[in-house]
This record gives C-alpha cells, sequence and structure tokens, in this order.
C-alpha cells in the first residue's frame, strides 16, 4: 500500500526553463552559446546545487572559462533564479494528495541562493511533510546519500512510497532502495503514474 509520495521541483512542480530566461537577454548568437556553455551547461551548475561552495568561489570558477564575458555571465547568474517558476497545478495536486491522506515529501536539486529567492513563490510546499534540498545536505541526486537522509529523517518505507522525477537516472538511484517511480514529463504523466497505484486526482486545472 503507497502511504508516501515524493516529488522533485524542477520539471515536476515548477518549470525549468532556463533557455527562455537566457533567450529573454536576447544577446547575440556568439555570446548566447558562450554563457550556455560556460553556465547553464557547465559542470559546475551541479555544484550550485551541492551547495559546499559560496556563489562567488563558483562564479570565479565559471567565469574563468570566459574571462571577456565575465561582467555578463556574473549579469545572467544573478537572477537566474527567475528561471523556476511554479506551475499552476503543483498547490492543487498536492492539496488533493494531502487530503487523501498521503505524505507528501520534496527531495530536490537546489542550490541555495535560488532556493532561498524563490521559496516565497513555491506554495505546494504549504502541502509537503517536509523536504530535502540538496545545497543543505551537500549531497545532489543521484548520489545515495541523499535519498538515505530523507528516508530515515522521516522514517519513510520505500516499498510503501512513490517518487516522482523528470530524470531517469534519480529515479534510478530511488529505485536502488526500493522505492516506486514515475518519470515526469508533464501533468498527465503524473496523474497516470499516480493511478497505477490506485490514487486518483483530477485532470489538469
Amino acid at each position: 500500500m503507497i502511504r508516501t509520495l515524493i516529488f522533485d521541483i524542477g520539471n515536476v512542480l515548477a518549470d525549468f526553463n532556463w533557455r527562455g530566461y537566457l533567450d529573454g537577454w536576447t544577446l547575440p548568437k556568439e555570446e548566447d552559446g558562450i554563457v550556455e556553455r560556460t553556465l547553464f551547461m557547465s559542470p559546475m551548475w551541479k555544484e550550485v546545487d551541492r551547495g559546499s561552495r559560496s556563489d562567488e568561489e563558483l562564479l570565479t570558477i565559471i567565469c574563468r572559462e570566459a574571462p571577456a564575458h565575465e561582467e555578463l555571465i556574473r549579469r545572467i547568474y544573478a537572477g537566474a533564479g527567475a528561471a523556476v517558476q511554479e506551475y499552476a497545478y503543483a498547490p492543487g495536486l498536492l492539496r488533493q494528495l494531502k487530503e487523501q491522506g498521503y505524505g507528501i515529501y520534496i527531495l530536490s536539486n537546489y542550490g541555495k541562493t535560488f532556493y532561498e529567492e524563490r521559496k516565497p513563490y513555491f506554495h505546494f510546499l504549504e502541502y509537503t511533510d517536509g523536504q530535502v534540498i540538496s545545497y543543505q545536505e551537500k549531497h545532489v541526486k543521484p548520489e545515495p546519500e541523499i535519498y538515505e537522509t530523507l528516508l530515515t529523517r522521516y522514517g519513510i518505507c520505500p516499498e510503501e512510497t512513490v517518487f516522482f522525477d523528470d530524470l531517469a537516472a534519480n529515479l534510478e538511484a530511488a529505485e536502488e532502495f526500493g522505492i516506486h517511480t514515475v518519470r515526469v514529463t508533464g501533468y498527465e504523466s503524473i496523474r497516470e503514474g499516480l493511478l497505477r497505484f490506485g490514487i486518483g486526482i483530477g485532470p489538469q486545472p
């Protein structure tokens, strides 16, 4: 019997549209490509989520890849929190599930500055029983430690749990703990995934 539901944030409960955010700067093609490669596609982005270094330390490393564009990269980074916007369906989705008696938890890779900036706009958090955010733990999905933290901290039974995430690697790591999983590609995938476990919700509002 399923008792607990775990949700990622980016591309599950909120739209992480860094490409749309970057397009909003209307940069020349060359500059756009440099920022895309050195910032959003950089391996250092995962270190932002890990939270083991300050923003300044990370930006210093990132900007070494394109020193002539340092000022631009820093300005774009400073506003990048706006690339994440709560999905309109997210609060109602979690409210429905909470009212049905399920435990609701968040497991998300998120950097400290960006999370604290966007948290007031995440109305779905009102319906959660707890959160494990990567920067607070210094571990990121799909590292096993972050799953262990969630299960242990909240006394969650893996076999009675479903995890919703958009990335296959994160789901595969959860399955290693015996957690059921659903790959999210939009609201309907969440709805269909819940139905597989006998949990019904309404159509997307």
